[in-house]
């Protein structure tokens, strides 16, 4: 998971956070709150390992799926949809069996024969990797994302900014990541997948950091809060539930 230890965070000559020490273990589904601008998201970044600190030391256990604000990554020329598959390894191996199916029908025998062979192997690995069932459930979120099947047979480059971070989330969401570092996920989500992402925060086993507006969410999911206080340059810690939080605090 995160074992975060001693972390000190500037900009410059401001000084973000100093002495900072938590962990987030499995099961830890963590509220991170504090005024804008105190500093929430480039502390996102850094225990993602997008940025550095200035000092401490942030150690990653097992995979880390992190979603910012303004998610770039991906391959332009990409298709969703095998963006979303290759959290798993899926997507590449998707459009290789595609190709080896076409092969295979060549007139060309020494092709059909190499293509046949390349198809059983892949088969293979597709199965190892979950097979069909996993395409099925990257399907089913992708669609409660509102991401619907002709959206996700386009480029990533024909996308608009709302649908690839969508895509994204989607691509986190499906990864079965050990922790779940999410900034702002309600953004661009309608009100049915707002309360679709609720329920599967509920139910997600790993760790999960969250940063939303979103005051329902926070409210139902959380059961940690991480409170950035500006003036103090650190961070209070709360292992308790939102409103237990909000009485705690006042």
């Amino acid at each position: 998971m995160l074992n975060v230890t001693d972390l000190e965070i500037r900009i410059g000559a401001r000084l973000l956070m100093e002495g900072v020490n938590f962990r987030v273990d499995k099961g830890d589904k963590i509220g991170l709150v504090g005024r804008n601008g105190a500093g929430k998201t480039t502390l996102t970044k850094v225990l993602a390992g997008e940025t550095q600190p200035t000092g401490g030391n942030v150690q990653r256990i097992g995979e880390i799926g992190y979603l910012p604000q303004d998610p770039r990554s991906g391959d332009p020329e990409q298709l969703a949809r095998t963006r979303i598959l290759d959290a798993r390894g899926l997507g590449t191996i998707v459009l290789d069996l595609q190709k080896a199916a076409i092969d295979m029908a060549s007139d060309v025998p020494s092709t059909a024969d190499a293509a046949m062979r390349k198809y059983g192997s892949l088969t293979d690995r597709f199965t190892a990797l979950g097979g069909y069932a996993a395409e099925a459930e990257a399907a089913t979120i992708a669609s409660n994302l509102g991401l619907p099947d002709h959206i996700l047979a386009q480029p990533l480059k024909t996308l608009s900014g709302g649908q690839r971070r969508r895509i994204e989330l989607a691509r986190i969401l499906f990864s079965d990541a050990d922790t779940m570092i999410l900034d702002e996920p309600t953004n661009h989500l309608d009100a049915d997948s707002v309360v679709w992402l609720r329920e599967f925060l509920k139910g997600y086993r790993g760790g999960v950091i969250v940063i939303s507006h979103d005051v329902v969410l926070v409210e139902e999911t959380v059961n940690r809060v991480f409170y950035l206080d500006a003036n103090r340059s650190c961070i209070d810690v709360y292992n308790m539930g939102w409103k237990h939080y909000l009485r705690q605090r006042s």
